[in-house]
C-alpha cells in the first residue's frame, strides 16, 4: 500500500503532471509492485494535496497505457512491474518506434503551431512573464537535465496556458509526456541545449512583440531541430532493440 512511503504535497500547478510524476516514480522504483492496491481515492487525493479530479485525471492516464487497473467495486491496481515500466521506450509504458515519433512529432508541430500563434494574440502580461520564467529556468539549470527538461516542458506548456484553448493545451500535455524520454536523450547531444534556448529565447521575444507569424517561423524553426534530433535518437533506439547498427 502506497500509505507506507514518504509522499510530499504537489504544488497547485501542474497537479495531474505533479501525480503522474509520483506514481510513475513508486512504480519505476519498484516501491509499487504488480497486484499492490492503490489508497482509497478521498485518502490518496488528501496525501498528495490534490483534489480528486485531478487525482482522476492522473490515474486516467495511467489506466489508459495499462500501468494501472481498475476493478469495479474492488480498486485500482498496479500492473506491471518497475523492470517492465522502465524496459518501455516512453515513460508511460507505451512501446513505440521510429515511425510513432515521427507521428508524434507532426502532431506536435501543428498543435503547437496553432498555440503559439493565440499566444502572441492573447497571452497577458502575467502569461508573458510566467513565459519568461520558464526560460530562465532553463538557463539556470544547465548542469541539470531533470531541472532543465521540466522547465522546457512547462515553457511549452505556458505558451499553451497563454492561447486560451483549454483543448489545445490539454494535447499538447499528452504529446509531451510520450515523447518526453526521446526529449532527454536528445538533449544530451552536443550543441543541442545551446540551441534550445536560443530558439526558445526568439519565440518568446516574437510573443511579447505580438507578432503571430514571427512566433510561428521561430517555433517552425525549433521543431524542425527537435524533430530531426528526436528521429535521429529513435532511429538509434530502434537499432540497439533490433540489433542493427545505427547510420
Amino acid at each position: 500500500m502506497i500509505e507506507k512511503f514518504d509522499i510530499m504535497q504537489v504544488e497547485r500547478r501542474r497537479l495531474t503532471e505533479g501525480v503522474l510524476d509520483q506514481l510513475v516514480s513508486l512504480i519505476a522504483g519498484g516501491k509499487l509492485k504488480p497486484g499492490d492496491k492503490l489508497p482509497p481515492e478521498r485518502l490518496l487525493a488528501k496525501q498528495l494535496g490534490v483534489g480528486r479530479s485531478s487525482l482522476r485525471e492522473a490515474i486516467g492516464s495511467l489506466v489508459l497505457t495499462g500501468v494501472l487497473s481498475v476493478r469495479p467495486g474492488s480498486g485500482t491496481y498496479v500492473t506491471i512491474s518497475g523492470e517492465e515500466f522502465l524496459a518501455k521506450p516512453l515513460r508511460w509504458g507505451i512501446p513505440m518506434g521510429r515511425g510513432k515519433v515521427q507521428e508524434l512529432v507532426e502532431a506536435r508541430n501543428i498543435v503547437e503551431q496553432a498555440t503559439v500563434t493565440l499566444a502572441a494574440e492573447r497571452a497577458s502580461e502575467a502569461e508573458i512573464a510566467e513565459i519568461r520564467r520558464h526560460l530562465t529556468l532553463m538557463e539556470k539549470n544547465r548542469g541539470n537535465l531533470h531541472k532543465a527538461a521540466r522547465a522546457d516542458v512547462s515553457f511549452h506548456l505556458a505558451i499553451a496556458q497563454a492561447s486560451h484553448n483549454a483543448m489545445l493545451e490539454s494535447f499538447i500535455q499528452q504529446v509531451r509526456n510520450l515523447l518526453q524520454s526521446w526529449v532527454d536523450k536528445a538533449m544530451l547531444i552536443p550543441g543541442t541545449y545551446d540551441s534550445v534556448i536560443k530558439q526558445h529565447s526568439q519565440i518568446l521575444r516574437e510573443i511579447e512583440a505580438r507578432n503571430p507569424e514571427g512566433a510561428r517561423a521561430a517555433l517552425c524553426k525549433h521543431l524542425d531541430l527537435v524533430g530531426d534530433t528526436l528521429a535521429s535518437v529513435a532511429f538509434d533506439e530502434d537499432a540497439l532493440l533490433h540489433g542493427g547498427k545505427s547510420g
